[in-house]
């Protein structure tokens, strides 16, 4: 069968081409008699807007790029992200666009995402878990606007973004753990080119201050097994601690297992997550 064309929409509307053309690129100057004909004409005929075609004289592509610059097994090892892509996903579809995944975790990775970024593929980029002083960055300038999940350490004013604030929530954890009466807190950090990992990190030392020492401080990078790895650090460095601020889920799943370990299963815990959520664009925050 034939594809049906915008002429066959028209015809079946009795309406011009130009003004089919019209609400199709959103024109608001249709009559609403017009509109309905359209609507009908388009459910009848079967007509699909052809986006390769509509591309060339809007020059839009309906698609929007998410950038993950980590390593392709982190995409399905932490549950962050697959929540993340399907927010993204259901938003970006009531707008009618598309999201089109890609992982920039290494040289070659990079590459690609900039060949298709500026090559025109996209109309933005949303960036996820970039690091300070990621040369994708400067690839990157020039071409479609770009906003960030989370702040970009150096770009804070340039490249916008939505945050949780993380000095705060950990000051609120680590302030829990005092509470509790516990002495002895230790902390495993995630990686420090990241804001998460720096800011989470001085919440912690803005509570305990000079008991925030280098011997309660391991540093994980988001994984489950740096957080094992952090964990049994610390229990060889003071097996005596009495509290442990994990800085993400998966690095605590790591931490659990690594105490599992040392005390032979009878590890009992409390969980509790203390945040507040700050969205912030250059030159003007807005906090909830």
């Amino acid at each position: 069968m034939k594809r049906p064309t915008i002429h066959d929409v028209a015809a079946a509307a009795g309406v011009s081409r130009g003004t089919v053309s019209r609400l199709l690129n959103g024109d608001k100057y249709v009559s609403p008699a017009a509109r309905v004909a359209i609507e009908r004409a388009i459910s009848e005929t079967g007509y699909v807007v052809n986006r390769a075609a509509r591309s060339l004289v809007t020059q839009r592509t309906g698609s929007v790029v998410m950038v993950l610059s980590e390593p392709h097994e982190k995409l399905f090892e932490d549950p962050n992200y697959s929540t993340l892509i399907r927010v993204a996903i259901r938003m970006l579809a009531e707008r009618d666009l598309s999201l089109v995944m890609m992982l920039a975790g290494d040289e070659g990775d990079r590459e690609r995402v900039v060949r298709y970024v500026r090559g025109g593929h996209a109309d933005g980029v949303l960036l996820v878990s970039t690091h300070a002083g990621d040369p994708l960055l400067d690839a990157l300038g020039g071409g479609p606007p770009a906003v960030s999940c989370g702040a970009v350490i150096g770009r804070e004013t340039v490249i916008p973004y939505a945050a949780a604030d993380d000095r705060l929530g950990a000051r609120q954890m680590t302030e829990y753990f005092v509470g509790l009466g516990r002495k002895r807190i230790a902390m495993i950090t995630g990686p420090m080119d990241t804001p998460g990992g720096i800011q989470r990190l001085e919440g912690f030392a803005d509570v305990l201050g000079r008991k925030a020492t280098q011997r309660l401080i391991a540093h994980g990078d988001w994984t489950q097994a740096s957080g094992e790895r952090a964990m049994t650090e610390l229990l060889e460095r003071t097996p005596d601690l009495d509290a442990v601020f994990v800085a993400s889920d998966l690095m605590a799943a790591g931490a659990l297992a690594a105490l599992r370990a040392r005390r032979g299963g009878g590890c009992r815990t409390t969980w509790r997550w203390a945040g507040s959520t700050t969205r912030r664009w250059p030159s003007r925050p807005i906090r909830r």
